[in-house]
Parts: structure tokens; sequence; C-alpha cells
């Protein structure tokens, strides 16, 4: 849509004032016919295009790359209908219809974009101009902004990595820490419990001597 719209701009800038005339009748005399000619040979806009057409408001091709279809009348198609409602219409066309006899020997696929052609000062639709365009400046486009995208999503998986592995970094740390001061307090208890059994084995011996000399005692008494 942008390439189509830039390059009707080209279009209806340079081409509108060579067929002011078709405001009062729908013929392209042998005099602009010409002058579209040499226009599409001699300026930068015949270096965007490969083929081009002057469509009637009734749909008759009034000029046409292919010499052949001139003249023509095709049924009106869905961008045909919006350039002659004054809007552009650009899409990637597969060649298909019978208008493409020309193009569909050359190319297999072909940016197709339908421009309206207005009345100067009046503002009026006057005729509709068709253009093709090769699709290889848009793959390398295409190509482009697939590269920046796939370099934006790896340097956002990159910071989303850098950013877990840090998480996860401290929190292992964290774990270690926590594992360690567990550690420490297993052994710590381990220890007191060590003491306690021995406490344990010293109060019952002393418990043990202490029932003994109460006895030998009693039995003295005795």
């Amino acid at each position: 849509n942008r390439r189509g719209g830039v390059t009707s701009l080209y279009v209806d800038s340079f081409v509108a004032p060579h067929l002011q005339h078709l405001l009062n009748t729908d013929v392209l005399d042998e005099v602009h016919r010409s002058a579209l000619d040499a226009l599409l040979a001699e300026t930068p806009l015949g270096q965007r295009i490969v083929a081009f057409k002057i469509w009637s408001r009734t749909g008759r091709v009034l000029y046409s790359t292919d010499a052949a279809i001139i003249g023509r009348t095709f049924p009106i198609d869905e961008g045909l209908a919006e350039a002659l409602a004054g809007n552009v219409h650009s899409e990637i066309s597969d060649l298909s219809q019978l208008e493409n006899e020309f193009e569909n020997r050359k190319w297999s696929r072909l940016i197709e974009t339908y421009c309206p052609v207005h009345a100067n000062k009046l503002g009026t639709v006057i005729a509709a101009a068709e253009f093709y365009q090769t699709t290889d400046e848009l793959k390398r486009e295409l190509r482009a902004a697939q590269l920046r995208s796939w370099l934006v999503v790896a340097a956002t998986m990159l910071v989303m990595y850098l950013l877990i592995f840090g998480l996860v970094r401290r929190g292992s740390l964290t774990i270690d820490v926590q594992r360690r001061q567990l550690n420490d307090k297993v052994t710590e208890l381990s220890a007191l419990a060590v003491q306690n059994a021995q406490l344990h084995n010293n109060v019952r011996r002393a418990a043990a001597r202490t029932t003994a000399l109460n006895e030998r005692f009693l039995r003295r008494i005795s």
C-alpha cells in the first residue's frame, strides 16, 4: 500500500496533465499516446513501473504498454472500481485476469496499483491509471524488515534470558545459603543431642551411685 500510494503520486502528477481532455471525451488521440510513451520511457516514473494502462470510466482501455488491448473493454473489477471512486487500490496480483495477457508472459506476480486521475481544479475523477511494479524491491524490504524483527526478538529473548538467569541465580544462591544455614543448625542440633545423651548417661550413673550409697547407708544403719 505504501509503495503503491507513493508511486500513484508520481502518476497523478506526471500523467494527469496529458489526460485532461478526457473530461469531455473518452478518446485518447495519437498525440497524447505519444506523450505517454515518452513519459514512460524518459522519466523516473518509467523506471519504477513495468506495465501501464489508462482506463476510461466505462472499463475501456484507452492506453496500455501492450498495444494489443487498447480499445478493448473489460469487466470493472474491485481495484478499478475503487480508483474510479477516487481511492488508491494496491495489491500483489497473480496476473490471472484477461487484461494481464501481456504481463503474465514475463512475470508470475506483480504489485498492481489502481489510482484515480483527477481533472484540474474540479477534482473530478476522469479516468483511472493502472500500473505494475516488480516485487523485487518489496522482497528486499520484507527481508530487511524480517531481519530487523528477528534482531528485536533475539535481543528481547536475550534480555529475558538474562533477567530469568539473574532471578534463578539469586534464588539458587539464597537456597545455597539457607541450605548451609540449615546444615549448620542440623550439626548444632546433632551436637546438642550427643551432649544431651551424655548428660543423660551422667545423670543415670549419678542416680545409680546415689541409690547404691543410700542402700549402703541404710544397711549400715540397720
